[in-house]
């Protein structure tokens, strides 16, 4: 007998065939538009964005966000790419989701496993990290790299990992056999990384070299069962493919947890910050329901900045995030799409704030860095992964209004530069994959940085310490071995 969830994904698969069919273009360019102004309207949310205040405080605003996101979900559903046709979901269907919701998940396996829980704003419930986004990196430095992102368990709990730009000194291309060569290759190099950090059964998330599903499929085997995790990212706005459902079965067949994400775009098809807010709360309910998620990985982006850490992204992912925290059990995956790359204080700074954002409004699990949007080849390091991963758990416990006076300071230290970023430095200038340490200019820049957040009350003194003051002693005992 087939599992539940596979039941479920097939029965909305069904649905891709016998839903009404609308043109792609009538629904990114009429449906969507239209239907989320006609909502925030409805609900007198349009002109809600609040600049002076980045971090939503006000829990009847995120309320009411999520009975408009409730309802555009019922009234949209998802859109089907691959058959043109809406696959809609009822209100029973969403309450039984949400009824049906485990209380945790365990990722990982052994002494290397972790648990998740769901999060309120305000949770003193430690949120989970994973590292590192799919940054692409160069095939030889991948081992050395993975083995620093994971160095330190109480800052790193699941490995996600960057992309191969080769396999085997071979260019990947998309839906080519060499893709489904490198999910494989890929997959076999993360199990040698944990193996060589002392982490064999720690949490691995998706195959990141997958551009389409035949990595995935080429790659998921290999990492079966024990925790792991299969991702699904959907197109935007309120879409899915079949790409989407052929990853979901597979991670299934493979005894795998699901993270599945819908993205939505400031200035995109949902128009301004209310608009991206609204489908991403209907992203974040229809996801579980649909794709049977385990958890969500739905966030609002700013197409303009090519990032999520202005004013605009921020508190559209504030109040977003807090609507479905605050009226719902799911545990969901937000991410911070920084713009600054490695040793940059402004990538430090877009991740102070992008992170306390997520913790104070009840994200459970953040896939952390994307170091100069992602945009470049061996941008990036262990430490991004290292300051993510000390900021986002140090700020459990912390108020919404202590987030939202932080944030008010820092942002005019880099928001005018969000437009041009600082690109930084690729691994090879800024850290030492042999010793697993980063440069002494990269270094003073991360302990000044912190200092200065402890100074403005950001709590990151309370729970680890000084990340690097651990270094020493790392090195010493190896020296000692």
């Amino acid at each position: 007998m087939y599992d539940i969830k596979v039941q479920r994904v097939v029965q909305n698969l069904e649905k891709s065939y016998s839903g009404r069919i609308i043109p792609m273009h009538e629904w990114d360019n009429k449906i969507i538009p239209s239907t989320t102004k006609a909502i925030l309207k409805k609900h007198g949310l349009q002109g809600t964005l609040d600049l002076e205040n980045p971090i939503n405080c006000d829990d009847s605003l995120a309320d009411a966000f999520f009975k408009a996101g409730w309802e555009l979900a019922l009234e949209l559903g998802f859109y089907c790419e691959d058959t043109e046709r809406v696959i809609k979901v009822s209100e029973e269907e969403l309450l039984e989701s949400i009824r049906d919701y485990p209380d945790h998940i365990v990722l990982g396996e052994g002494q290397d496993a972790v648990t998740m829980y769901p999060r309120r704003p305000e949770s003193t419930v430690e949120p989970l990290i994973e590292a590192s986004l799919g940054i692409v990196c160069s095939e030889e430095i991948y081992l050395p790299l993975v083995q620093g992102i994971v160095k330190y368990p109480k800052l790193v709990d699941a490995l996600h990992g960057p992309s191969l730009a080769t396999v085997f000194g071979h260019t990947i291309r998309s839906g080519s056999p060499l893709e489904t060569l490198a999910g494989h290759y890929e997959s076999k190099l993360k199990h040698e990384a944990l193996w060589r950090a002392g982490r064999p059964g720690m949490c691995c998330v998706g195959v990141n070299s997958a551009i389409t599903e035949y990595g995935h499929l080429g790659g998921a085997a290999e990492v079966a069962g024990r925790g792991n995790v299969t991702q699904s990212l959907c197109p935007v706005e309120m879409k899915v493919t079949f790409s989407n459902f052929h990853r979901v079965l597979h991670g299934l067949n493979n005894g795998h947890k699901l993270r599945v994400g819908a993205f939505s775009y400031i200035g995109g098809f949902a128009g301004p910050p209310e608009g991206a807010a609204l489908t991403c709360v209907a992203n974040d309910l229809l996801v579980p329901v649909i794709l049977q998620s385990d958890y969500t990985s739905s966030y609002v982006y700013d197409i303009q900045l090519f990032g999520n850490c202005g004013r605009k992204a921020l508190w559209a992912n504030s109040v977003s995030t807090q609507a479905i925290s605050r009226n719902t059990g799911y545990m969901r995956n937000k991410i911070v799409n920084q713009t600054g790359g490695p040793c940059t204080e402004m990538f430090m700074l877009e991740a102070a704030v992008g992170l306390m954002n997520h913790c104070v409004s009840g994200a459970s699990i953040s896939t952390q860095p994307r170091s100069a949007g992602g945009r470049y080849t061996d941008y990036i390091t262990p430490v991004e992964c290292w300051w993510t991963g000390e900021v986002f758990k140090s700020c459990a416990g912390m108020t919404r209004v202590q987030a939202n006076e932080i944030a008010k300071a820092l942002l005019p230290r880099y928001e005018g530069d969000l437009p041009a970023s600082d690109k930084g430095f690729s691994v090879y200038e800024c850290y030492d994959l042999k010793t697993q340490r980063p440069l002494p200019q990269y270094q003073e820049l991360y302990s000044r940085v912190r200092n200065e957040l402890i100074d403005l009350g950001m709590p990151l003194n309370n729970v680890y310490g000084d990340t690097f003051a651990g270094m020493d002693k790392d090195v010493k005992l190896h020296m000692s071995l």
